[in-house]
């Protein structure tokens, strides 16, 4: 459950909340790892196409008295619930508060992660289920909400007249049931006048994946729209704009909808890899793991968004009122469908503008932007001088894509700002450079106000008046002591015409003219960048082990990999498994011609996680290249991982199943070596994320086949190794497989 706290001037305390039902999430049995006499743990965790947990937002108000006790505590529920306004919503991946209090904002995703809309919820949008108090005002209890949303799953589309004339007689009861309810309850009807609507203020559509990011920022908010800034992928990479949307009132406020009734049915499948862009075409499939089956339409007035409802078992509802035909029958209903008729045209983003801020083929970072809203300028990290460097960067709102670059090309940087924008911490380092710590403070040539005396708000600055000056270190790097061992960049260009990025330790004992035994360090998965120009310390201390022992360790960052835009980055949508060591292999021929040391003959893979299923992957797809395979923790089925990982590079398996099989470890027993010590497998026995599973299936295959392998086991041990001594045997046993059979 995740909680985002807001104190309002009235001294009441909010906080929204996201409940999560995962009675549908199948549950899994693990061994214990404690010591209190349990022998076993249980977790439930939905695998790629199942159903995944069922999610809502809440809201918790109270007080807190003299004494600090909390009271007066009051849980809300939204009247309207997002899954009906959002019949293809899924995830709910991000959500907080806007500056003023008055809305919720919040991110919702589809299945497959390839739609995204920014919805703002009013505040009086969420319904009174729980008060601690003996009466409130505020608004009614459970009973009614409750109904709206049971009537609104029993709503079916009849397909003969007399089933349409049964419909209208059994609404007219539940209308009359419910009418009697609402007077005993209290509960206010969704479509009260004096309930503003919920509001879409930005969508988003993807042929591959939405990657969800952190860049959303509210710069101002009336009651007739809201500014903001946003980042998006729409040109391909990811850059930041500056959006007001409309939140003018729209479309009519009655209490009553007009629900058109079609006969005529309309057969979709269980997903689909296309979105519309607005929200007139919806996946059926992704309406919380819904079956497929035959889709009848049904519309609404005033009729500003087509939606595809799941209703029922099997059955749905389109609301648009532009095609009633004469065979069709309309019902006035007040309470089934709760909040349509006057919130229609605000389920779809009416952009008033959009203005790009950054352009080019470069990406903007996904996390921190920061607006000193004095100045009107946006401060933001970007990749435009490298894929390698992490820069801050400001432009002015009154000058798009007029940029500064704020740090030193030549290293890499993270920044953090106090809340005024007027001094921020940089920590900065390249690959030869320990990391050092610096205050800036910012200075506006001409623009400085006099101390103690406040900022005039909204005085528009050019980028160039900044001025940057040092206040100080906290720590000084420096070069490291032994520069001789820090690895290099390398960047060569592969047949399809891809700059790819490499990263070279030599072993410490290098002579000139000798070939040595090569290590091919691989993760190779989506969301991962492993060579960049950073200072290469702790986290890289296995590589540098294996250097000091006289092993060259290699690490590419293939195409699939983070930082290089959509294009490069979907390069393995649907196809996981098959095409990422490809360019791995021929970045490695590179290099040992290029560099002259790189012994191919001796070559092991190893890799973690998704870098233990690719290294399970090298050793039957390139068994002449890879003369070892270490695969630690390895995936060996995507059926078996996480729906949200899973779906959003593979899709649904009923959607990809050639992709499945050939993404599938598991297919390939045949083509593991006959040979010994080959292939060392390590796992922890209660890894949570890539469950022992995997390796277990592999094993009972393998053991089929006659197939040798090693397997070493960390009973106690995660998905990482947590525990000082299993680090060191897993060090101690990988040390010794290499030197032993290398």
């Amino acid at each position: 459950m995740s909680l985002v706290l807001r104190l309002l001037t009235d001294e009441i305390y909010r906080i929204v909340y996201e409940e999560v039902d995962e009675s549908d999430v199948s549950l899994y049995t693990f061994p214990s790892s404690q010591s209190s006499g349990r022998d076993h743990e249980e977790y439930r965790f939905p695998r790629a196409g199942t159903p995944n947990a069922k999610s809502k937002l809440k809201l918790v108000q109270f007080r807190l008295s003299e004494n600090l006790r909390i009271t007066d505590i009051c849980i809300k529920e939204l009247q309207c619930p997002l899954t009906f306004a959002f019949p293809w919503l899924e995830y709910i991946v991000r959500v907080g508060w806007t500056p003023d209090s008055k809305y919720v904002w919040a991110q919702l995703l589809d299945r497959p992660q390839q739609r995204l809309e920014v919805v703002l919820l009013p505040v009086d949008n969420f319904c009174e289920i729980y008060s601690s108090l003996s009466s409130s005002p505020n608004c009614g209890t459970v009973g009614g909400n409750h109904t709206a949303a049971n009537t609104h799953q029993a709503t079916t589309v009849p397909s003969t007249q007399s089933q349409q004339q049964q419909q209208q007689q059994q609404q007219q009861q539940q209308h009359q049931q419910t009418n009697a309810q609402s007077s005993t309850t209290g509960w206010r009807s969704p479509l009260d006048k004096s309930t503003r609507p919920m509001q879409v203020i930005y969508s988003e559509t993807s042929s591959s994946w939405v990657n969800v990011h952190e860049l959303l920022y509210f710069i101002e908010l009336t009651d007739q729209e809201v500014t903001f800034l946003w980042a998006s992928e729409e040109t391909g990479f990811r850059h930041l704009y500056l959006v007001t949307s409309s939140l003018a009132a729209g479309g009519s406020n009655s209490n009553t909808s007009t629900i058109t009734t079609s006969t005529n049915n309309s057969t979709t499948g269980s997903s689909s890899n296309s979105h519309s862009s607005s929200n007139s075409s919806c996946n059926s499939n992704t309406n919380s793991n819904a079956s497929a089956g035959s889709h009848p339409s049904v519309s609404v007035t005033p009729g500003a968004v087509t939606q595809q409802q799941t209703v029922g078992a099997g059955t749905g509802a389109e609301l648009n009122s532009n095609n009633v035909s004469s065979a069709q029958k309309t019902t006035t209903d007040h309470r089934t469908l709760p909040s349509i008729d006057g919130i229609g045209s605000t389920l779809m983003p009416r952009i008033v503008s959009k203005v790009a801020l950054t352009a080019g083929r470069w990406e903007v970072l996904g996390r921190n932007v920061w607006y000193d809203r004095v100045h009107r300028l946006v401060y933001f990290m970007g990749l435009r001088e490298t894929p390698l460097e992490k820069h801050l960067y400001v432009v002015a709102l009154a000058q798009p894509n007029v940029l500064r670059l704020l740090t030193m090309p030549g290293y890499s940087f993270t920044v953090d700002f106090n809340d005024d924008c007027t001094i921020f911490l940089q920590t900065y380092c390249n690959i030869y450079t320990l990391p050092s710590w610096e205050l800036i403070r910012i200075s506006h040539d001409g623009a400085e106000t006099e101390p103690g005396r406040p900022p005039t708000t909204g005085v528009p600055v050019s980028v160039d008046a900044l001025e940057l000056i040092s206040v100080g270190y906290l720590g000084e790097g420096g070069p490291s002591e032994n520069t001789q061992y820090n690895p290099s960049i390398h960047s060569p260009r592969i047949s399809s015409g891809d700059v790819l990025y490499a990263m070279v330790f030599k072993p410490h004992n290098f002579t000139l003219g000798v070939k040595y035994p090569t290590v091919l360090n691989v993760y190779g998965g989506p969301e991962v960048q492993t060579v960049s120009n950073t200072f290469k310390g702790m986290r890289q201390l296995r590589m540098h082990m294996l250097a000091s022992q006289g092993y060259c360790v290699v690490c590419v960052d293939s195409r699939g990999s983070r930082h290089r835009g959509v294009e490069f980055e979907s390069y393995i949508r649907c196809r996981m498994g098959t095409v990422e060591l490809a360019d791995q292999v021929e970045v490695l021929r590179i290099l040992a011609d290029q560099l002259g040391y790189i012994d191919m003959d001796r070559v092991a893979i190893h890799g973690w996680s998704y870098g233990g299923y690719l290294s399970l992957m090298g050793l039957v797809q390139y068994p002449d290249v890879f003369k070892l395979s270490i695969a630690g923790a390895p995936v060996t089925s995507w059926e078996y991982y996480d729906t949200g990982y899973t779906e959003r590079y593979m899709d649904l398996p009923d959607n990809n199943r050639s992709g499945y099989v050939a993404g599938s470890v598991l297919n390939y027993i045949q083509k593991f070596p006959d040979e010994d010590n080959r292939l060392l497998i390590i796992h922890g026995l209660i890894d949570e994320n890539v469950h022992f599973y995997h390796t277990s299936q592999l094993v009972n295959r393998l053991v089929r086949a006659n197939k040798p392998y090693q397997l070493q086991v960390y009973p106690n041990e995660r998905h990482s190794l947590r525990n000082l001594e299993a680090s060191k045997h897993y060090e101690t046993k990988l040390l010794s497989f290499l030197q032993n059979h290398l």
